[in-house]
Parts: C-alpha cells; structure tokens; sequence
C-alpha cells in the first residue's frame, strides 16, 4: 500500500505541475508606440476581368498612425509571390507584371500629420495588344524623412505597398491541382484545423474556397460549419499557395467527424476524418492513471502468489 500512496502522491504532483505550465503562463506585452508610422487603407485592390482598351481607377489613403509628420513618396514597382506561404518579391519581374507600365497617379508626393490621412487615386489603361491573363502591380508608398528610420529602438515602417492586379481579357486558361488536403487524427489545443495546399496551373488569378464542417461522433447534425460563406483565398498563376482552415470555436477536450472541401476553378477535393481532440496534460493524466492501475494488479497477484 505505501508503494501506491507514493506513487498516487507522484501522480498529483506531476497534474499540478502540468496544470501549472498550461494555465498560469506569465503575459508580455510590447510597446508599439513609435514616432513615425506609415500606414495604407485598403491595401490592395483586384479588379476581376479588364478588357483591352479600356480604363480603371480606383483610390486608397496614405495615413500617418505615429506622433510626428512624414514626407512621402509614391513609385511603381512588380508584384509577385515565392513559396507556398506566399512570400512578397517586389523585385522579379515576369509576363504577369506588364501593369506596372501602365499605372499612374494623381500626386506622387506628399505631407501627412499625425493622425491625418492624404487620398491618392490612380488609373491605368489596358493597351489593345495586351495578352490575355492575369496581371499584377505594387503602387509603392515610401516615407521621405531621413530622420524617420527608427524610434525608441524599434525599426520603423519607412515602404508599404497597395498591390493592384486585374485579369485581362483574351486567351486565357482556367486550371489548378489540389496538391493537399489533410486533416490530423490528433489535435492537443484547439482550434480544429485542417490544411491544404493548392496550385494554380492556369494563367489567370482566382479564389480558392475552403469549407468546414464539424460534426459529433454519433451524429450528422453541424456543431460548426462555414458552408455558406466558406474562407477565400486569392491564388496567383503559377503558384502553389498554403492554407489552414478552423474552427477556433472547439472545445479542449472531443471526438469529431471533421470534413473539408476545398474547391479551385473546377477541382474539387473533400476529406474526412475522426479526430481527437485531446489536451496533452489529460493524456498525461490518462497515461499515468494506467500506469498506476497496472502496477495495482501485478502487486495483487505478486501478494497472492507470496501467501
């Protein structure tokens, strides 16, 4: 009996220590409070198909969120992405940056006060011998104060980007891969969250859609669902693009028939799996809990076979 009181003893001591780690993590926080902070609404725009010939614009505002005035600059520079967590190259230039010629806008230069905000609106015109397919450009905002490098130690925002992209009207091909689409059987913390990876082999950009959906063990009937208005993700040519879908509304501790769909052009992908959501220090509980049983019965039998 002493031997199961020290190990019973044990098992308390490590649950406390586990729900110690877990639930009593000491807060950081960071001031964020800088002299100069460029900041830009909204930060891009897509204008869906645009046809040879024709002209677009549209507006965005350059504001100041710092406490002192900044000058500004605008220019024009590509736009592309690298890798599949789409990392920004503002740099590499291809068939699909064409727009960049084409943009203009009304100031290229300007002041804004603290708290003040300066509205640019540019326009571009679509040539008539434009090739058919998308198109993707970075109207480029720089602060212009040589002062406004850093604050208080911390590195200031000096260059935003407000990304323009439009798909032109012509000869034009619609097609994608779903690469992956996968859901883990064993979750530890919530959220729920299933993973996909998706790869647009046309020339044009469009959406990728990714719907789920959540269910009890022994039931149909949805404990989430973002059926109706699944999650969107823009998906460039030539590109493979990363995503995680979930429900951050999941409890710490279930079973659940987990299904997702992910749809790109007319490529469509469902999953479904049973998973385990299941906190690591319960597991823990569990483990020790049959472990302590175990060396009960063996010392039973061990205590009968001595009489």
């Amino acid at each position: 009996m002493n031997k199961i009181k020290i190990i019973l003893s044990a098992l308390a001591v490590s649950v406390l220590t586990v729900l110690g780690t877990t639930f009593f993590q000491p807060s950081a926080y960071a001031d964020s409070s800088v002299d100069y902070r460029l900041g830009i609404t909204p930060t891009q725009k897509g204008f869906g198909t645009i046809n040879p010939g024709e002209t677009y614009s549209d507006k965005f505002k350059v504001k100041n969120t710092g406490r002192e005035t900044f000058d500004f600059t605008i220019s024009f520079s590509t736009y592309n992405v690298e890798g599949q967590e789409y990392t920004a190259n503002y740099e590499k230039a291809t068939q699909y940056n064409d727009i960049v010629k084409w943009l203009s806008v009304d100031i290229d230069s300007g002041t804004v006060a603290p708290g003040d905000e300066v509205e640019i609106t540019y326009s571009f015109t679509v040539p008539e011998d434009a090739h058919g397919g998308a198109q993707l450009g970075t109207i480029m905002v720089s602060m212009g104060n040589d002062s406004s490098n850093t604050s208080g130690g911390l590195e200031a925002v000096r260059r935003l980007g407000y990304i323009v992209y439009g798909n032109v009207n012509g000869e034009v091909t619609t097609t994608a891969k779903i690469l992956e689409n996968k859901i883990p059987s064993f979750i530890f913390t919530p959220p729920i969250a299933a993973t996909s990876v998706v790869e647009n082999t046309g020339n044009i950009y469009t959406s990728a859609s990714y719907s789920l959906q959540v269910f009890p063990l022994f039931s149909d009937e949805e404990i989430y669902t973002n059926e109706e208005d699944p999650d969107k993700n823009i998906i460039f040519p030539e590109t493979q693009r990363f995503y995680t879908a979930s429900w951050d509304g999941a409890p710490h501790l279930g079973i659940f028939r987990v299904r997702q769909t992910v749809k790109i052009f007319d490529e469509v992908s469902t999953v479904e799996k049973l998973v385990f959501l299941c906190p690591i220090w319960f597991l823990f509980i569990i483990l020790l809990v049959i472990f302590v049983a175990i060396f009960w019965i063996v010392s039973r039998i061990r205590g009968r076979n001595k009489e």
